[in-house]
């Protein structure tokens, strides 16, 4: 039998100092660790993800708009917003049409009733434009009343009154959303 001589042994399993074993276990140890980072870092882009969902349902304003008449020998027309959501709308742009003619202001609308009313009629006006406000949640803010005396002869002159409501409006995230006259959001 022959032995296997301390320099044939060198020559199969090459020798390694303490320094190069311990170098290739820190290599390695810091390969896990960087694995182990990269994997908590993407937990955490997904946690955070979920919680600005959740930041943004928690505010989500939600505006409808509401069309009202109440007959009697004295009537009234009212036109309102309300905020149904569970945080702020600021309303960015509000376009309202009279009968499929622009209204920018008080003026204008007066002007428009006018020729739709009888000389005679005995009507008070409101009006209010939404452009640029901010509609806390569960706020209603009328944009358009009209009182109107001897109601009841008047009935269908104030249900043909088509006044139609584009609005535009933003959470405090800047999501935002149009709701038109017709009631559709989008």
């Amino acid at each position: 039998m022959s032995e296997i001589q301390p320099d044939e042994t060198r020559q199969i399993f090459p020798k390694f100092s303490r320094a190069e074993v311990t170098s290739f276990i820190a290599l390695v140890v810091s390969l896990g660790a960087l694995c182990v980072s990269i994997y908590e870092a993407n937990i955490m882009r997904e946690q955070q993800m979920i919680m600005q969902s959740q930041q943004k349902t928690s505010v989500y304003p939600h505006l409808i708009q509401d069309l009202r008449y109440s007959f009697g020998s004295n009537g009234e027309f009212i036109y309102e917003i309300e905020n149904k959501g569970i945080g702020p709308a600021k309303i960015k742009n509000a376009t309202l049409t009279l009968n499929e003619k622009p209204i920018n202001s008080y003026v204008e609308i007066k002007n428009e009733l006018d020729k739709i009313f009888p000389k005679e009629a005995d009507y008070g006006l409101s009006f209010s434009n939404p452009d640029s406000y901010f509609l806390s949640p569960k706020e209603k803010i009328i944009a358009i009343k009209i009182t109107y005396k001897n109601f009841e002869n008047s009935i269908d002159l104030i249900r043909n009154l088509n006044f139609e409501y584009d609005i535009r409006y933003c959470s405090i995230f800047d999501d935002c959303w149009e709701i038109n006259s017709d009631k559709k959001e989008n």
